[in-house]
């Protein structure tokens, strides 16, 4: 062997122990092995990724990103990502990755983490089973039952079909592959808050637009901010008088309302819809003395009965002063619902009272009555006394 071929065969060999040991230097992944990669390019249809290996990494968009996800909102150049190993192709040499196989695995320690810390995901409804809602997450299945959608009365579950929704994980099993969640728990926490901001910067007498959300007996909550409540009491509701809160807003209903009270400490907040309206009493449009016909009996008592004389404005007719005659009981001679003529004896604004009389108004038609019949008379005789001049005129008696 001549010196050139010698020389030639000891640099051949010590190439190949070079990429021998440079091949060392670079990590041996196989089928099924869990990696970090970086992030190198990132294009429509895959992205290339540097796995310390000798060969490419290749991680198609299918296998990266899942349904609803935006590729360029999540993921940039330079990104770390856990991934799986799928394939390996020495020939091309190739190596093909998954996060959405890696995540089906390392899921579950992140779940019991999001747990933990009571930290939101977000979770894709998938459909509607028994009991609640099948949801995704990731890759996973898990289920949020129907009295965890809502920190309100849920009517129909369909309406949350294909929604993407922040929940808390509630339950986690890794063995069995369970996952429950609950989106009651952050709707709770919003509520707390949006309490305390409410009750820090809440006044007296702020107008507010709220939305009538329930009706009792006493009155009508208003929802005047997510998840906090005010109470519009019967009484508060409007200037007349009201038998039932129905009779002046149903549920749904958008109203104004003003602010009569805030108290944090009992986290009770009370509002008014007659306030918003203007107070009647500052637009009084009649006078003592004034006779008032076709007002509506709108209560009986002992005492007498109140009559309504104006919208939102009642006033008293003490049962003295319902008829001519002594009555025992109002319901003698009223009935609610009736239409009376009323005279005006006193208006008190300061302690907002109006004083009635049905007798005296009826007694004031009678002399009104009168009045008229001896006028419409004395112009009957006036109107004879005329005709029967006129009757002998030209008639001279000697």
């Amino acid at each position: 062997m001549s010196e050139e071929q010698r020389i030639q065969e000891s640099e051949e060999l010590s190439m190949e122990d070079f990429a021998e040991e440079l091949e060392k230097t670079f990590q041996k992944v196989y089928t099924g092995d869990i990696v970090k990669a970086k992030i190198l390019e990132l294009n429509a249809d895959e992205a290339i990724v540097d796995m310390d290996s000798y060969m490419d990494g290749i991680l198609p968009v299918a296998d990266l990103v899942y349904e609803g996800e935006v590729l360029d909102e999540l993921y940039h150049v330079g990104d770390e990502l856990t991934l799986m190993v799928t394939r390996v192709d020495s020939a091309e040499g190739q190596i093909f990755l998954s996060k959405k196989e890696a995540d089906k695995i390392i899921i579950w320690d992140e779940l019991q983490e999001k747990k933990d810390r009571e930290e939101p995901i977000s979770v894709k409804v998938k459909g509607v089973v028994k009991g609640g809602l099948r949801i995704g997450y990731k890759g996973v299945e898990g289920f949020m039952p129907a009295s965890q959608v809502s920190i309100s009365y849920v009517e129909n579950l369909e309406d949350y079909l294909n929604m993407v929704l922040d929940a808390e994980v509630m339950d986690l099993d890794a063995q069995e592959r369970n996952l429950v969640v609950t989106r009651k728990a952050i709707e709770k926490k919003q509520a707390e808050q949006a309490k305390k901001d409410v009750y820090a910067t809440l006044e007296k007498g702020t107008t507010l637009t709220g939305k009538v959300v329930r009706l009792a007996n006493f009155g009508a909550f208003v929802e005047i901010a997510p998840h906090v409540d005010g109470l519009v009491h019967v009484t508060d509701m409007s200037w007349k008088r009201v038998k039932h809160p129905s009779d002046i807003v149903h549920e749904g209903d958008i109203v104004q309302v003003h602010v009569l009270d805030v108290d944090p400490v009992r986290e009770r907040i009370s509002l008014s819809l007659k306030d918003v309206a203007g107070d009647p009493w500052n637009a009084i449009s009649f006078r003592e003395g004034e006779v008032l016909t076709g007002k509506k009996v709108v209560k009986i008592i002992g005492s007498g009965a109140f009559v309504e004389v104006a919208d939102g404005l009642e006033g008293f007719v003490h049962i003295s002063q319902i008829a001519p005659k002594r009555i025992n009981t109002v319901s003698e001679a009223l009935s609610e619902g009736e239409e009376v003529n009323v005279k005006v004896l006193k208006i008190d604004p300061e302690q907002k009272r109006i004083s009635l009389s049905i007798k005296e108004a009826a007694q004031d038609a009678i002399i009104q009555e009168e009045e008229e019949n001896i006028k419409s008379y004395t112009q009957d005789s006036d109107a004879i006394g005329v005709s029967l001049k006129e009757a002998f005129k030209g008639i001279h008696l000697d």
